[in-house]
């Protein structure tokens, strides 16, 4: 027996009117007549911009007609500095009103690591927009089959208020209690791949699961082969699990979706806000959000994936007129594949100054001494409480890319990375090169 209730009319609404803050309220609504067929939410368009034509600001790569000596000391501790010494480092810092006082290698592509997520929070905000919110849906067709359709939200769990629990809850509430086909899962929205190219075996699941567009529990509740191929089938299978546990039996077998699945909506949850999104990205540097809002904004691009992410994230502040290069091969920084130099860090970080959203990306970073990964870094120095930054580290890599101000009142832009192996110990002098440029006082 199945029926199909008011939620399906709720849900409907709440898909048309494009907002997903009142979700919640469906779980209450049961009985009626049949609603109207809807399908899964489509992946957000990005708007065509047309290329401006414009030359770049030259304030952007303004070179200092003189280093102060104080700032040439300062770099040069750091580049002899027995961490940083052997590796490959690049370095690019900005003062307002004095234009780039450091630079070292600022052209040498080098891998970010989480700096990363600062191109993919640019991209979120631009391209999304800090009110969309990834939703996975659960609709019922006229076959009797049941299709889960991934949204892209890194942050469903199995129990809880979002989770399968709820979702299992809600198909229940809507008269669902016999599935005579299938459990299927749609994983459309984005391009099929589970990895990024330069992900290494020994970081899945221990660093991050594999990606999907349904994802359970962060995609890493098992690390067989199996699991870790196709996570989101198995996904399903506890789907499946749930709904039997309160009282929905699925008859067929779980499978993919292969072609759009019509029908009526009977269960849909909505990822908190990307702007939320980016923010436990930034200070928690979370891998399986960066890398689930990177394959997004692909989604805008019509295909999920990093490269459709990147033409994207371009097109979004081409109004900048940024010759940007680096390299985008996942969301998080894992990858090796990754490669942008310091300067173009410095630039871009720079640039975005001017975007309406800019405040949500500098507000959302982690403050030195403060706040998320920095909240243990820079204590008793003058960039405690005034550095915003987002930190990086991987097995021969550390950077840091971010803003400040000096002591003297001026705004500085900076980015270092380091790339080498062992090169994740430079943190701490990393660290005392930023304090030094912070307490700078000209």
């Amino acid at each position: 027996m199945r029926r199909v209730g008011a939620i399906s009319v709720v849900a409907a609404l709440v898909l048309a009117a494009g907002s997903y803050a009142a979700w919640a309220e469906l779980s209450n609504s049961s009985g009626g007549a049949p609603g109207p067929a809807v399908s899964a939410p489509a992946a957000p368009v990005a708007q065509p911009i047309a290329t401006p034509r414009c030359a770049p600001d030259p304030a952007l790569d303004e070179r200092a007609a003189a280093v102060p000596d104080a700032l040439a000391a300062a770099s040069a501790r750091f580049l002899t500095d027995p961490s940083v010494a052997p590796h490959s480092a690049g370095m690019s810092v900005w003062i307002d009103g004095y234009g780039e006082v450091l630079a070292h290698d600022a052209d040498v592509p080098l891998a970010p690591a989480s700096n990363q997520k600062l191109f993919t929070a640019i991209g979120a905000l631009a391209v999304l927009g800090p009110e969309h919110r990834l939703v996975t849906e659960v609709v019922l067709t006229a076959d009797d089959d049941l299709v889960v359709v991934g949204g892209g939200d890194a942050t469903l769990t199995t129990n809880g208020p979002h989770s399968l629990d709820a979702l299992a809850t809600q198909v229940r509430d809507a008269g669902v209690t016999h599935v005579g086909g299938s459990l299927l899962v749609d994983e459309r929205r984005y391009d099929g791949s589970s990895r990024a190219a330069g992900w290494q075996d020994w970081q899945i699941p221990a660093h991050t699961g594999p990606m999907s567009a349904f994802m359970v529990d962060r995609n890493r509740w098992r690390a067989d082969p199996s699991y870790l191929a196709d996570p989101a089938l198995a996904n399903t299978e506890r789907l499946r699990e749930r709904l039997a546990a309160v009282g929905v039996t699925v008859a067929g077998a779980i499978d993919h979706a292969v072609s759009p699945r019509r029908g009526t909506t009977v269960a849909l949850i909505a990822s908190p806000p990307v702007g939320e999104l980016v923010e436990v990205m930034l200070l928690r540097s979370d891998n399986q959000i960066a890398d689930l809002l990177l394959k997004e904004v692909g989604a805008a691009a019509g295909d999920g994936s990093a490269i459709g992410a990147t033409a994207a994230t371009h097109e979004a502040i081409a109004a900048r007129c940024l010759e940007l290069a680096g390299i985008v091969d996942d969301g998080s920084g894992l990858s090796r594949a990754n490669a942008r130099p310091a300067r173009e860090w410095r630039v871009l970080l720079q640039a975005i100054r001017g975007e309406a959203w800019w405040s949500l990306l500098h507000d959302r970073l982690p403050v030195a001494a403060r706040s998320g990964t920095l909240a243990s870094r820079f204590g008793g120095t003058a960039a405690a409480g005034n550095v915003r930054a987002k930190t990086g580290t991987i097995i021969g890599g550390a950077a840091l890319s971010g803003y400040g101000t000096t002591a003297g009142g001026s705004a500085f832009v900076f980015s270092v990375i380091v790339n080498g192996e062992g090169a994740q110990s430079s943190a701490a002098a990393i660290d005392g090169l930023v304090a030094e440029i912070a307490a700078w006082s000209g």
